[in-house]
């Protein structure tokens, strides 16, 4: 069967001698692992399309008698040049990549956690403002997705404790939640809630579903 889909490079590994096996957050089918031949070669343009964070377009056979699928042809649709150069959006987004690639198993297919994921990074590369705002907003709905409403879980055992430190706290995630300042880039969003407050609350929530993540740590001292 033949696919074409839009995909998000996770992660990439050297393979033999000249190939990469590239683990990417699919449109149509989710998280998967793949092979691209002869990617490492000299002259070849595929080590630039397969570079982490990239949004690309892939095209292959599929067959469920392979564990890894070739991939013949791909092509960069976003490659996000201005998150690159900024270290704050480069943190953030490979924590978020992080959290994907460790919060999906093989084969697991989330259309609105994909364009969740395109958006953010849409952001981190057009603004340069609200940098965790964002990263909040990706955070409490990609729980949803997967099957955490937070903002009606009050017996969450996280939401609990924060709550009984401060009694307005899902107030300000859903007014972060209910926002759509990723899509609409000209709405002067100025949300009013405790830094310090929200930070240590969504780090927790982070710890608590998405434990032993590496880049987050450092995240953690981007939202100090």
């Amino acid at each position: 069967m033949k696919i074409s889909t839009p995909a998000i490079v996770l992660k990439t590994t050297l393979f033999k001698e000249s190939s990469i096996i590239a683990r990417l957050f699919t449109l149509e089918k989710g998280k998967s692992s793949y092979v691209i031949k002869a990617a490492m070669r000299q002259k070849s343009p595929l080590k630039s399309i397969y570079q982490q964070l990239n949004e690309i377009q892939i095209s292959y056979i599929h067959s469920n008698k392979r564990q890894l699928q070739p991939i013949y042809d791909s092509k960069i649709l976003n490659n996000w040049d201005n998150i690159s150069i900024d270290l704050k959006k480069t943190v953030l987004s490979l924590s978020i990549i992080e959290i994907i690639d460790k919060g999906f198993d093989e084969g697991d297919k989330d259309e609105d956690t994909y364009y969740l994921l395109k958006n953010v990074l849409s952001y981190f590369d057009s603004e340069n403002n609200n940098y965790n705002d964002a990263f909040y907003f990706f955070i409490l709905h990609l729980l949803k997705n997967i099957g955490y409403d937070i903002i009606a879980a009050k017996e969450h055992p996280i939401v609990k404790r924060h709550l009984s430190k401060e009694a307005g706290l899902l107030d300000h995630i859903k007014e972060i939640y209910d926002s759509n300042f990723l899509l609409d880039k000209h709405s002067k969003n100025s949300f009013n809630y405790n830094k310090k407050s929200i930070s240590s609350f969504v780090s927790d929530l982070i710890k608590y579903h998405f434990p032993d993540l590496k880049s987050f740590n450092v995240a953690r001292e981007v939202f100090k």
